[in-house]
Protein backbone atom coordinates (compact mmCIF):
# COMPACT_ATOMS: atom_id res chain seq x y z
CA UNK A 1 0.00 0.00 0.00
CA UNK A 2 1.63 3.23 -0.99
CA UNK A 3 -1.73 5.42 -0.46
CA UNK A 4 -5.08 5.38 0.50
CA UNK A 5 -7.76 7.54 -1.22
CA UNK A 6 -10.95 8.62 0.93
CA UNK A 7 -13.83 10.67 -0.65
CA UNK A 8 -15.13 12.26 2.67
CA UNK A 9 -13.48 13.14 6.07
CA UNK A 10 -12.68 10.97 8.48
CA UNK A 11 -12.71 11.26 12.26
CA UNK A 12 -14.19 13.24 14.89
CA UNK A 13 -17.16 15.86 12.87
CA UNK A 14 -16.46 13.56 9.80
CA UNK A 15 -18.65 11.92 7.50
CA UNK A 16 -17.24 8.62 8.46
CA UNK A 17 -18.28 6.22 5.47
CA UNK A 18 -17.65 2.54 6.03
CA UNK A 19 -14.99 2.50 3.12
CA UNK A 20 -13.18 5.60 3.69
CA UNK A 21 -13.40 4.31 7.98
CA UNK A 22 -11.93 0.97 6.39
CA UNK A 23 -8.97 2.27 4.16
CA UNK A 24 -7.91 5.01 7.40
CA UNK A 25 -7.98 2.07 9.96
CA UNK A 26 -5.57 -0.26 6.98
CA UNK A 27 -3.12 2.46 6.51
CA UNK A 28 -2.87 3.60 10.63
CA UNK A 29 -2.22 -0.74 10.76
CA UNK A 30 0.63 -0.39 8.34
CA UNK A 31 2.11 3.06 10.40
CA UNK A 32 1.85 1.92 13.96
CA UNK A 33 5.69 2.03 14.16
CA UNK A 34 5.08 5.73 14.25
CA UNK A 35 2.53 6.14 17.00
CA UNK A 36 3.64 3.62 20.07
CA UNK A 37 1.81 2.67 22.01
CA UNK A 38 -0.69 1.93 19.25
CA UNK A 39 -2.48 -1.88 19.19
CA UNK A 40 -3.46 -2.62 15.35
CA UNK A 41 -6.95 -1.49 14.45
CA UNK A 42 -9.49 -3.60 13.94
CA UNK A 43 -10.44 -2.70 10.23
CA UNK A 44 -14.18 -2.74 10.41
CA UNK A 45 -14.97 0.32 8.73
CA UNK A 46 -16.81 1.73 12.57
CA UNK A 47 -16.45 4.17 15.17
CA UNK A 48 -17.23 3.89 18.32
CA UNK A 49 -20.90 5.01 19.23
CA UNK A 50 -18.95 7.88 21.12
CA UNK A 51 -16.63 8.70 18.39
CA UNK A 52 -14.40 10.95 21.32
CA UNK A 53 -13.75 7.02 22.70
CA UNK A 54 -13.16 5.28 19.39
CA UNK A 55 -9.49 3.89 19.11
CA UNK A 56 -9.57 4.48 15.65
CA UNK A 57 -9.64 8.45 16.67
CA UNK A 58 -6.96 8.03 19.33
CA UNK A 59 -4.76 6.88 16.48
CA UNK A 60 -5.58 9.60 13.92
CA UNK A 61 -4.70 11.88 17.44
CA UNK A 62 -1.73 10.32 17.98
CA UNK A 63 -0.39 10.03 14.73
CA UNK A 64 -1.35 13.65 13.90
CA UNK A 65 0.47 14.50 17.34
CA UNK A 66 3.72 12.72 16.84
CA UNK A 67 3.89 13.13 13.15
CA UNK A 68 3.00 16.45 12.10
CA UNK A 69 3.57 17.85 15.64
CA UNK A 70 0.36 19.34 15.91
CA UNK A 71 -0.31 20.96 19.73
CA UNK A 72 -4.36 20.52 19.29
CA UNK A 73 -4.61 17.24 17.10
CA UNK A 74 -8.14 17.49 15.91
CA UNK A 75 -9.19 14.07 15.23
CA UNK A 76 -10.04 14.63 11.61
CA UNK A 77 -8.66 13.60 8.30
CA UNK A 78 -10.46 15.30 5.66
CA UNK A 79 -9.69 14.34 1.60
CA UNK A 80 -6.19 15.57 0.87
CA UNK A 81 -5.75 17.92 3.95
CA UNK A 82 -2.35 17.77 5.85
CA UNK A 83 -3.01 14.83 7.92
CA UNK A 84 -3.95 12.67 4.37
CA UNK A 85 -1.30 13.81 2.53
CA UNK A 86 1.11 12.95 5.36
CA UNK A 87 -0.64 9.21 5.78
CA UNK A 88 -0.04 8.78 2.18
CA UNK A 89 3.70 10.17 2.05
CA UNK A 90 4.85 8.11 5.44
CA UNK A 91 3.20 4.84 3.46
CA UNK A 92 5.39 5.69 -0.18
CA UNK A 93 8.27 5.72 2.14
CA UNK A 94 7.34 2.65 3.85
CA UNK A 95 7.01 0.77 0.51
CA UNK A 96 10.55 2.29 -0.47
CA UNK A 97 12.29 1.09 2.60
CA UNK A 98 10.61 -2.39 2.39
CA UNK A 99 11.99 -2.43 -1.08
CA UNK A 100 15.00 -2.00 0.20
CA UNK A 101 14.20 -4.53 2.94
CA UNK A 102 13.39 -7.56 0.12
CA UNK A 103 16.58 -6.89 -1.49
CA UNK A 104 18.69 -7.61 1.41
CA UNK A 105 18.40 -11.38 2.26
CA UNK A 106 19.39 -12.65 5.76
CA UNK A 107 21.67 -15.85 6.03
CA UNK A 108 21.08 -19.17 7.95
CA UNK A 109 21.93 -18.02 11.07
CA UNK A 110 22.12 -17.70 15.08
CA UNK A 111 22.16 -14.03 15.35
CA UNK A 112 18.10 -13.73 15.38
CA UNK A 113 18.29 -9.66 16.48
CA UNK A 114 19.43 -9.20 12.90
CA UNK A 115 16.05 -10.04 11.65
CA UNK A 116 14.75 -6.60 13.43
CA UNK A 117 17.98 -4.88 12.48
CA UNK A 118 17.67 -5.67 8.86
CA UNK A 119 13.83 -4.36 9.13
CA UNK A 120 14.86 -0.93 9.72
CA UNK A 121 16.97 -0.18 6.89
CA UNK A 122 16.08 2.71 5.19
CA UNK A 123 14.95 4.88 8.34
CA UNK A 124 16.48 8.27 7.90
CA UNK A 125 16.71 11.73 9.98
CA UNK A 126 14.66 14.39 9.17
CA UNK A 127 16.58 17.61 8.38
CA UNK A 128 15.73 20.75 10.53
CA UNK A 129 14.12 20.55 14.28
CA UNK A 130 11.39 17.53 13.14
CA UNK A 131 13.00 14.32 13.84
CA UNK A 132 12.33 10.83 12.56
CA UNK A 133 9.11 9.46 15.72
CA UNK A 134 11.16 5.90 15.06
CA UNK A 135 14.67 7.59 15.36
CA UNK A 136 13.10 8.98 18.84
CA UNK A 137 12.25 5.84 20.06
CA UNK A 138 16.22 4.76 19.87
CA UNK A 139 16.92 7.56 21.91
CA UNK A 140 14.68 6.02 24.39
CA UNK A 141 16.17 2.65 24.04
CA UNK A 142 19.67 4.40 25.20
CA UNK A 143 18.12 6.62 26.98
CA UNK A 144 19.57 9.49 25.34
CA UNK A 145 17.66 12.76 25.89
CA UNK A 146 17.91 14.44 22.93
CA UNK A 147 15.19 15.34 20.50
CA UNK A 148 16.62 15.80 17.58
CA UNK A 149 17.89 13.41 15.09
CA UNK A 150 20.16 15.39 13.27
CA UNK A 151 23.38 17.22 14.34
CA UNK A 152 26.90 15.75 15.65
CA UNK A 153 25.77 16.07 19.17
CA UNK A 154 22.77 13.34 18.36
CA UNK A 155 24.54 10.78 16.14
CA UNK A 156 22.14 7.26 16.89
CA UNK A 157 24.20 4.48 16.37
CA UNK A 158 24.28 3.66 19.42
CA UNK A 159 20.77 4.32 20.18
CA UNK A 160 19.91 1.90 16.85
CA UNK A 161 21.88 -1.24 18.42
CA UNK A 162 20.39 -0.30 21.85
CA UNK A 163 16.98 -0.13 20.54
CA UNK A 164 17.65 -3.63 18.11
CA UNK A 165 19.06 -5.62 21.00
CA UNK A 166 16.14 -4.34 23.40
CA UNK A 167 13.70 -5.29 20.77
CA UNK A 168 15.33 -9.53 21.49
CA UNK A 169 14.92 -8.68 24.83
CA UNK A 170 18.87 -7.86 25.57
CA UNK A 171 19.80 -4.72 27.76
CA UNK A 172 22.41 -2.58 26.34
CA UNK A 173 24.83 -1.54 28.22
CA UNK A 174 24.95 1.79 30.01
CA UNK A 175 25.41 5.29 28.57
CA UNK A 176 24.26 2.91 25.07
CA UNK A 177 24.28 6.09 23.07
CA UNK A 178 27.61 6.59 23.46
CA UNK A 179 29.21 3.97 20.54
CA UNK A 180 32.56 3.12 22.30
CA UNK A 181 30.62 2.00 25.77
CA UNK A 182 29.25 -1.24 23.50
CA UNK A 183 32.95 -2.86 23.76
CA UNK A 184 31.45 -3.78 27.31
CA UNK A 185 28.83 -5.41 25.87
CA UNK A 186 28.26 -9.30 26.14
CA UNK A 187 31.61 -10.93 25.44
CA UNK A 188 34.67 -9.96 22.63
CA UNK A 189 35.27 -11.89 19.67
CA UNK A 190 38.71 -12.40 18.03
CA UNK A 191 37.50 -12.30 14.80
CA UNK A 192 33.72 -10.66 13.30
CA UNK A 193 31.11 -13.00 12.48
CA UNK A 194 27.81 -12.34 10.75
CA UNK A 195 25.77 -10.31 13.26
CA UNK A 196 28.56 -9.59 15.47
CA UNK A 197 28.21 -5.57 16.85
CA UNK A 198 31.47 -4.20 15.51
CA UNK A 199 33.05 -0.95 17.21
CA UNK A 200 35.38 1.96 15.79
CA UNK A 201 36.91 5.11 16.60
CA UNK A 202 35.90 8.15 14.49
CA UNK A 203 37.07 11.97 14.91
CA UNK A 204 35.41 12.87 17.90
CA UNK A 205 33.73 9.98 18.87
CA UNK A 206 33.28 6.53 17.67
CA UNK A 207 30.92 4.37 15.36
CA UNK A 208 28.63 0.70 16.08
CA UNK A 209 27.14 -1.20 13.98
CA UNK A 210 26.49 -4.76 13.19
CA UNK A 211 28.07 -6.76 10.91
CA UNK A 212 26.85 -8.59 7.55
CA UNK A 213 29.78 -9.33 5.64
CA UNK A 214 33.07 -9.10 4.07
CA UNK A 215 34.33 -8.62 0.39
CA UNK A 216 35.79 -11.87 -1.22
CA UNK A 217 39.26 -10.74 -0.30
CA UNK A 218 38.54 -10.21 3.07
CA UNK A 219 39.98 -6.43 3.03
CA UNK A 220 36.66 -5.05 3.90
CA UNK A 221 33.49 -5.27 5.91
CA UNK A 222 29.63 -4.45 5.38
CA UNK A 223 28.11 -2.97 8.71
CA UNK A 224 24.61 -2.41 8.75
CA UNK A 225 24.44 0.52 11.17
CA UNK A 226 22.30 3.79 11.88
CA UNK A 227 23.47 7.24 11.65
CA UNK A 228 25.55 5.95 8.57
CA UNK A 229 25.61 8.72 5.73
CA UNK A 230 22.47 9.79 8.35
CA UNK A 231 20.23 6.79 8.01
CA UNK A 232 19.72 2.79 8.62
CA UNK A 233 21.93 1.04 5.62
CA UNK A 234 24.59 -1.44 4.72
CA UNK A 235 27.68 0.37 4.24
CA UNK A 236 31.56 -0.59 2.83
CA UNK A 237 34.71 -0.21 5.27
CA UNK A 238 37.89 -1.15 5.79
CA UNK A 239 38.49 -4.21 7.95
CA UNK A 240 41.33 -2.45 9.90
CA UNK A 241 39.23 0.16 10.95
CA UNK A 242 37.50 -1.77 13.59
CA UNK A 243 39.07 -1.97 16.67
CA UNK A 244 36.31 -4.39 18.85
CA UNK A 245 33.81 -6.98 18.06
CA UNK A 246 31.22 -8.65 20.56
CA UNK A 247 28.16 -10.67 20.41
CA UNK A 248 25.86 -11.36 23.49
CA UNK A 249 27.50 -13.34 26.59
CA UNK A 250 24.88 -16.74 25.71
CA UNK A 251 26.09 -16.56 21.86
CA UNK A 252 27.90 -19.35 20.40
CA UNK A 253 30.34 -17.95 17.84
CA UNK A 254 32.12 -21.34 16.94
CA UNK A 255 28.38 -21.89 14.86
CA UNK A 256 28.84 -18.82 13.12
CA UNK A 257 30.26 -17.51 9.96
CA UNK A 258 31.26 -14.54 7.53
CA UNK A 259 29.66 -14.65 4.52
CA UNK A 260 30.93 -12.78 1.24
CA UNK A 261 28.54 -10.00 0.90
CA UNK A 262 27.20 -9.50 -2.47
CA UNK A 263 24.53 -7.33 -2.31
CA UNK A 264 23.21 -3.33 -2.07
CA UNK A 265 25.71 -1.73 0.11
CA UNK A 266 27.17 2.16 0.35
CA UNK A 267 30.60 3.63 0.26
CA UNK A 268 31.59 4.73 3.99
CA UNK A 269 30.50 8.19 4.82
CA UNK A 270 29.49 10.12 7.88
CA UNK A 271 29.20 9.01 11.02
CA UNK A 272 28.16 12.15 12.87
Amino acid sequence: MSAIRITQAVGLGGTNSLNDVKAVQTALNKLLKLIPPTQALIVDGRLNPRPENSKTIAAIKLFQSKVLNMVRPDGKIDPNGRTHRKINEKLASQVAISGVNTALKMPATNAFWMKTAIAEVGEAEIPGIKANPQILEYFKASKFWGSDDSGGQNAWCGSFVAWVMKQNNMEPVKNAFRAKEWASFGKPLDKPVYGAIGIKSRKGGGHVAFVVGQSADGNYLYMLGGNQSNSVNVAKYKKELWDDFVVPANFDPSSASLPIYTQKASVAGSEA
